[in-house]
């Protein structure tokens, strides 16, 4: 034992001690030059373009999806609905185990939020993709809102997400979760003042340069390659083969510099709805 602790005393190298040490960012050359190389950097020959309908309405049901005018816009090549997703409803927590399927893909019965996706344009030119998407048609029947945490777990309070019978997830069957860690009577007995308050902090999205985005290449053997923006590669993969119905190993995603994100392009989003079979 005393050997070895000599040894690797001896064998410690000085250019490990990072503490205090300035350190160049191994991609900041590219950024500073405009030399990296982002997913969108990439194009194909006879590459399609991808626009998104979204909902108006915070909280509405819908009674009726018309394409036809969108259908008719030159350049459109198909539109996708949420019966085109062969697992449309699903959670992105699936791969843990945690939680249940309770987040469409696409929305059909009703829409839950403000932008939240319902029919998928796909044509050949991005102006095409965008002048189409503006020209769908959603019938709403407006429904009662609510956008305080504490007023929607109230009785009588509009139902958002009937998946879980109520507008909390639950844990574990638990509204809640428990942490212990310490004696909390010991620390306000030893305490020289103790302050009870209410705190509340404003939800975080982070707005990051870059948007939400991929381009999918189907190969001839039927297998998929995605360049993608996401900031988990293999867990926005298994998603995507989750909700798409298909072996993981027909997905090839390929990742690489991301244009901001901190923790907001984990989420799977545009991977499942830009990989489908080619027009």
């Amino acid at each position: 034992m005393e050997f070895k602790k000599e040894f690797f005393a001896d064998e410690r190298r000085e250019d490990l001690n990072e503490i205090g040490e300035a350190r160049q960012r191994p991609d900041a050359l590219g950024h500073v030059t405009g030399r990296t190389s982002f997913y969108n950097d990439r194009n194909f020959s006879g590459m399609l373009h991808m626009k998104i309908a979204r909902s108006t309405q915070a909280h509405a049901r819908i009674r009726s999806i018309d394409t036809s005018a969108a259908e008719r816009v030159p350049g459109v090549r198909r539109i996708i609905r949420a019966a085109d997703v062969p697992k449309n409803i699903y959670t992105i927590l699936a791969l843990i185990d945690f939680g249940i399927d309770d987040e469409p893909v696409l929305a059909f019965d009703k829409v839950r939020y403000e932008g939240e996706p319902i029919v998928a344009v796909v044509a050949d030119s991005l102006a095409a993709a965008g002048e189409a998407a503006a020209k769908v048609v959603v019938d709403y029947e407006p429904m009662s809102t609510v956008f305080d945490p504490e007023e929607a777990m109230k009785p009588g309070a509009p139902l958002v997400n009937e998946y879980h019978g109520q507008n909390w997830f639950l844990y574990d069957g638990r509204d809640h979760q428990t942490v212990r860690l310490g004696d909390v009577e010991q620390g306000f007995r030893e305490a020289d003042h103790i302050l009870e308050e209410r705190y509340q902090m404003t939800p975080i999205e982070h707005a990051p340069t870059e948007t939400q985005g991929c381009i999918a290449v189907p190969d001839t053997d039927g297998r998929f390659t995605c360049y993608t923006a996401t900031q988990a590669l293999f867990f926005s993969l298994e998603n995507a083969a989750i909700i798409l119905d298909v072996p993981s190993n027909k997905l090839h995603f390929i990742g690489g510099t991301v244009g901001g994100g901190f923790g907001g392009k984990n989420d799977t989003v545009v991977e499942p709805i830009c990989t489908s079979p080619p027009c």
